[in-house]
């Protein structure tokens, strides 16, 4: 897979400073206003993005209706905001990997376990994120939570941290049992810790694994399952699941949508896909994330004030994404939503629209801040 352009994308971030006849809290006092802007100052969003001083610019929103392209016109044209920019970055990206290491994974899979996570933790395309990493079991039949808390690699930045990653990696797998419970809900804790000392970062894990879970008793899929919602609902940290041969992929693909992931990667046909699907999860999680900057001169941040476009290759009309309530309600469709209604942090792109501003390497993206978001 090709690296994606988004990994050192920068972003236009266009800061509502006042209301037209109004207050900054006087925007939303009409409902569907329409932002507009005092000049064209914009920053690409593309691999090749620097940072730097941003003007005063932004977007206009149409009125709800239609595509969301600026300029549909609405029922309230009287309402129009200025605004401003400044460049930000995206959310950097960490990664904690839990890799099965019991004896069944010995061999072709354990080879191929093994360049997989060689040529990830060395891949250009990896110098933005950091990453951790801790094996199952730890030692024969562990299933102390803790035990696997304490990851085998600390999680620290690429292509720094990549020696000691490859050289953690046992030449054989030979461990006894596969204790699921025990060392996802470490490994969880590992990531969900890191998640509260990084709050500007997206934290997610990777479980890879051939079997069902044993010996350890009493922890069914169901329970395993609860695991990593929990962990998502606590504070985001997502749970990916690479399935290889042996798995039983109905079971793996309850801990991934309990996660937040969908489903579970099935490579049980071909352990060589293992590098590809990593470098998906990569993909997917790079570039979809953007920091909420401080809202202007001090003011406090009004959740439902915020709204987020997307000018296709940087030219001509900005489209409003509408905003969901969560992943659920992106429904397939475009938009974006917040990492955390209750305290948000993170604006997060809908799958839809993640993929098409990944694909487009001259995208232009813009927040703006001081009118009532336009809700999908």
């Amino acid at each position: 897979m090709s690296r994606p352009a988004s990994i050192r994308q920068r972003v236009l971030v266009s800061l509502t400073l006042a209301c037209l006849g109004a207050t900054w809290w006087g925007c939303g006092a009409q409902p569907q206003q329409h932002p507009t802007t005092t000049s064209s100052s914009s920053s690409s969003v593309s691999s090749s993005a620097s940072s730097g001083t941003g003007g005063t610019g932004g977007i206009g929103l149409d009125g709800g209706g239609g595509d969301g392209s600026v300029g549909d016109g609405g029922p309230d044209e009287a309402g129009v905001c200025t605004s401003t920019s400044a460049v930000a970055h995206h959310v950097p990206l960490d990664i904690v990997f839990l890799i099965d290491r019991s004896g069944s994974m010995d061999g072709p899979k354990w080879i191929g376990t093994t360049a997989a996570l060689t040529k990830f933790f060395n891949d250009p395309a990896s110098a933005s994120i950091s990453a951790g990493l801790v094996f199952l079991p730890r030692t024969a039949w562990d299933c102390v939570p803790s035990d696997y808390e304490a990851l085998d690699v600390p999680i620290s930045a690429l292509p720094l941290n990549a020696f000691a990653l490859t050289n953690a990696i046992p030449a054989h797998a030979l461990g006894d049992g596969t204790p699921m419970y025990g060392a996802l809900k470490g490994a969880l804790m590992a990531a969900t810790a890191y998640q509260d000392a990084h709050p500007t970062h997206k934290v997610v894990l990777v479980l890879a694994t051939d079997g069902d879970p044993n010996g350890c008793q009493g922890q069914t899929i169901d329970e395993i399952a609860a695991l990593a919602k929990s962990a998502r609902d606590y504070n985001g940290v997502l749970t990916y699941v690479i399935g290889c041969v042996g798995s039983t992929i109905a079971n793996l693909d309850k801990i991934a949508v309990a996660g937040g992931t969908t489903a579970a990667y099935d490579i049980t046909m071909d352990i060589n896909q293992f590098s590809a699907k990593i470098a998906e999860i990569r993909t997917a999680e790079l570039g979809c994330d953007f920091a909420i900057p401080a809202p202007p001169n001090s003011q406090q941040l009004d959740p439902d004030k915020v709204n987020f476009s997307y000018t296709p290759k940087g030219m001509g009309t900005p489209k409003i994404l509408l905003r969901s309530s969560d992943l659920a309600h992106c429904n397939n469709k475009p938009g974006w939503y917040y990492d955390s209604n209750a305290a948000p942090t993170k604006i997060v792109l809908c799958p839809a629209s993640c993929a098409t501003v990944q694909a487009d390497s001259t995208a232009q993206v813009s927040v703006l801040f001081g009118c009532k978001s336009l809700i999908n």
